[in-house]
């Protein structure tokens, strides 16, 4: 069982020892602190005032740290409260907070002066490198007494149509450039029919270049100039980013310990916002793994004027225990799966390890392959131990249930002509079909016997008897599902319908009732003054409808799982139209359409069966018994966020 059972903790001691016991016996411990005000009723209990000191500071110091990079120090435990309560100043902290964000900022703003600067010479130098071939003063063009000079781009199609207009027209136009769709030129024109002229080359789709009064002389080396400057002003920023580096490398140490410092006492804060006092007297509650309570009660046994109580999570009234799972080697990549559903309560069975082993089981039967199943066990390795993704671990096990099944149907990358199958060969004839698709009901109909005995355990351990031995997954479905399965087995083996008188009663008649009269049975067993339901008729009637909703569940549920054969099926179609594909080419066309056929396969039947494996998890089996209802267990953390 991977749901590690919990401990609820009590802690009172002197309030002159808060920090340093916090610091070294709740701080980076497998200990969850609740608000202790709301848990305990005790007159005078008092909440802490918060001090957001701290929090600001830290906050602070992040965003410093986006570029800075340090890690968060690990102090020794001999001397934490040395380092963290007594060798620390906080307003010589918060100077040197200032002093690096000064720096950055003076960063920031001349980083952003020179970007502006380059930004403003390349628009003047886009300006006049159309015009570049001109041998004339661009200073002097744009201030003719008698002539005015204009500059700019238009479309290439409105100049071609319109040259013999604007031939006739009291304007010089020079073409400076082309490019794809537009023509850069410039054009002059007497001053006394500029606004008329200006509007027709407007109305041509002409748009006007405005070049800087920067930029005087002679276009070419105009633009050698500014060329030069660009080139200066880009040295100057990477003289600016050196200077940063080498700043960040000389300060880094140093911020490191600070930068520690702070996160610790900022959780100092935190935990002392959920705590409260009495007097002179903290007091702290919460929750923490039970098998590492009796080491923690030995080491608060040895700390004079403190007193430690703990009590069993089913005596525990105000607060309701965390969640921690823990699972190893194959199973742990499957608790996201798990934790995606919901997390689930102490009182329920951690379902990773079932979950993982039909997941892996389910993907394999889908998707049998050796070459493609040896593919995605590759990749998923390459992803977990190159790039550490964990959950990709994963894909490591569903590839080789791949290849397992692979060498059971036969098949090499879709080809069923390179090795032969050590069981069943899909397609090839009409009782492998069969026999899959029956394989496919047989392991619908075991997995939901699981998930109902499941249910069972659960509701045992929440002593919810009503849900355990009335309900639809419960031992009345139990009863109804599971004989007619024995009914159906003895049918088959026998060569005849087994349906007695006995077997009606056990399988239909007691399951049946059961579920009918499930709320005033409930309320018999739990004592309550009401055992029969008020509106009588009316429960009747919804009661038949559960009935029928119970028989059509468990039959589209067990129907469900054929999808499982189904996808087989298809895997090996898919496999199958490959090949003729590649056989219809020659050369190397054939190979590569294998491979791109392959790969399409891995990528695209590989994602959907994946998808069709967790949709039959969590609706065939896990909302069956699973209600996920259970919150994270989060210990006090420094690097916690």
């Amino acid at each position: 069982m991977a749901v590690v059972q919990m401990k609820y903790i009590s802690i009172m001691g002197p309030l002159q020892m808060f920090d340093g016991f916090v610091l070294e016996h709740i701080i980076n411990k497998d200990i969850q602190i609740e608000p202790s005000y709301k848990a305990i009723h005790m007159h005078g209990l008092i909440p802490f005032e918060e001090d957001p000191t701290y929090d600001q500071l830290k906050k602070r110091m992040q965003i410093l740290n986006e570029r800075i990079g340090a890690r968060v120090e690990t102090f020794a435990q001999d001397s934490l409260t040395k380092e963290i309560l007594e060798d620390f100043d906080l307003e010589e902290t918060r100077a040197y907070i200032e002093s690096l964000e000064k720096r950055f900022d003076q960063y920031r703003s001349a980083m952003a002066s020179l970007k502006t600067e380059i930004q403003e010479r390349e628009q003047i130098m886009k300006q006049i490198q159309p015009i570049a071939g001109l041998n004339v003063d661009i200073h002097e063009m744009f201030r003719f007494s008698f002539m005015k000079f204009r500059f700019g781009s238009m479309p290439k199609e409105n100049l071609e149509k319109k040259k013999d207009y604007l031939d006739e027209l009291d304007v010089i136009y020079v073409p400076v450039s082309e490019e794809e769709d537009i023509v850069w030129l410039s054009y002059f024109m007497p001053t006394q029919v500029g606004p008329v002229i200006d509007n027709v080359f407007s109305a041509l789709g002409f748009e006007r270049i405005r070049i800087s009064d920067q930029v005087q002389g002679v276009p070419r080396v105009a633009l050698e100039k500014l060329s030069a400057e660009v080139r200066s002003l880009r040295e100057q920023m990477e003289h600016e980013e050196k200077a940063l580096r080498d700043f960040i490398e000389k300060e880094r140490a140093r911020f490191s310990v600070l930068y520690s410092k702070v996160l610790y006492r900022a959780k100092i804060n935190e935990v002392r916002s959920l705590a409260a006092y009495i007097g002179e007297t903290f007091v702290l509650v919460g929750w923490m793994p039970y098998r590492e309570y009796a080491a923690f009660e030995k080491k608060m046994e040895s700390i004079d004027n403190l007193i430690l109580s703990s009590e069993d999570p089913e005596y525990v009234k105000t607060s309701t225990p965390p969640t921690l799972i823990k699972n190893r080697g194959v199973f742990k990549p499957f608790e996201s799966f798990v934790t995606l559903y919901g997390l689930p309560s102490t009182k329920e069975l951690d379902p990773t390890k079932l979950l993982a082993l039909t997941y892996i089981l389910m993907f394999g039967f889908m998707f049998g392959d050796v070459g493609q199943g040896l593919v995605i066990a590759l990749g998923g390795a390459y992803l977990y131990f190159f790039r550490k993704m964990a959950a990709t671990a994963m894909l490591i096990y569903l590839g080789i249930s791949s290849a397992i099944f692979g060498f059971l149907y036969g098949s090499v990358f879709g080809n069923e002509e390179i090795i032969k199958p050590l069981f069943i060969s899909p397609l090839h004839d009409k009782d492998s079909i069969m026999s899959i698709l029956l394989i496919s009901a047989v392991y619908g109909v075991f997995i939901i016997l699981i998930a109902i005995i499941t249910n069972i355990i659960n509701s045992y351990r929440a002593r919810n008897w009503g849900r355990m031995i009335f309900d639809k997954n419960g031992i009345a479905g139990l009863m109804f599902y599971g004989g007619v399965i024995v009914c159906v087995i003895l049918s088959l083996l026998t060569g005849q319908v087994v349906i007695t008188a006995a077997a009606v009663v056990i399988v239909v008649v007691i399951p049946m009732l059961m579920l009918v009269f499930r709320e005033p049975l409930e309320n018999l067993i739990r004592r309550r003054d009401h055992i029969m339901p008020r509106e009588k008729g009316m429960y009747f009637v919804e009661s038949f409808f559960e009935i029928f909703e119970t028989v059509l569940n468990f039959f589209s549920g067990t129907l469900s799982f054929l999808r499982v054969g189904a996808f087989a099926l298809n895997h090996a179609g898919l496999s199958l139209a490959v090949w003729t594909l590649a056989k219809m080419m020659s050369g190397v066309g054939s190979i590569i359409v294998a491979i791109i056929g392959n790969l399409l396969t891995i990528a695209l039947e590989g994602l959907i069966v994946g998808i069709q494996c967790l949709r039959l998890e969590y609706y065939e089996m896990f909302g069956r018994f699973y209600s996920g209802e259970g919150y994270e267990f989060k210990p006090v953390r420094v690097t916690d966020d």
